[in-house]
């Protein structure tokens, strides 16, 4: 076998491929990010220091300036809270109540795949920053409560009882964005109690 050949057979195949856009409450895409291949990675990055926290508390104690880092880091995260707020934001407005008329038919089921979808993603990061806390924390205590009222919305069905599709919805997006404000809790409080990983 050639040396071409071997790096060929070497090299990781895509595990998944996923095309990346965001639609507005419409259904109709805004923006396309394009076609992207997963492939596993054959060494996973060692760090020995967290990034920089870009929590409001550690903004003003810093003076307010945000290192390009953060950005970066965030950039490359797993976890993309922004994506997931603005899918939450299709169906509610910010105090949590319905945002206009939900998508119905094929818009709503893929709203929902959606939301079922970034639900899969973030609930093992935040049960991986929870179970680090101490058992008598009240911030473990909310999330794992939390946790819990996810995994029930995942198991139930919509129920013409309590609005149907639309209805189902819109309690998968609640569920969803309190998971998003535990896991920016979470890991601002992660990187507090780490030497060096951020303002004492």
């Amino acid at each position: 076998m050639g040396n071409a050949a071997a790096a060929a057979h070497d090299s990781p195949r895509p595990t998944m491929t996923i095309r990346i856009y965001t639609v507005d409450r419409h259904g109709r895409i805004i923006s396309d990010r394009g076609t992207v291949d997963v492939r596993p990675a054959a060494v996973l990055p060692v760090r020995d220091v967290w990034a920089p926290c870009a929590c409001p508390k550690c903004r003003v104690e810093t003076g307010g300036e945000l290192v390009d880092s953060i950005d970066r880091n965030h950039a490359a995260a797993p976890v993309d809270l922004n994506t997931m707020r603005e899918t939450v934001g299709i169906l509610l407005d910010s105090k949590g109540a319905p945002a206009g008329p939900a998508p119905s038919g094929a818009e709503l089921e893929t709203l929902t795949a959606t939301l079922r979808g970034h639900l899969d993603v973030l609930m093992p990061e935040v049960e991986r920053l929870t179970v680090a806390l101490p058992e008598n924390s009240t911030l473990r205590y909310c999330a794992l409560a939390c946790l819990g009222e996810a995994r029930d919305r995942l198991r139930v069905e919509p129920s013409p009882r309590y609005g149907g599709p639309a209805g189902h919805a819109r309690r998968l997006a609640r569920v969803l964005n309190a998971l998003c404000d535990h896991h920016e809790q979470l890991a601002c409080t992660s990187r507090h109690k780490q030497p060096g990983g951020g303002p004492r």
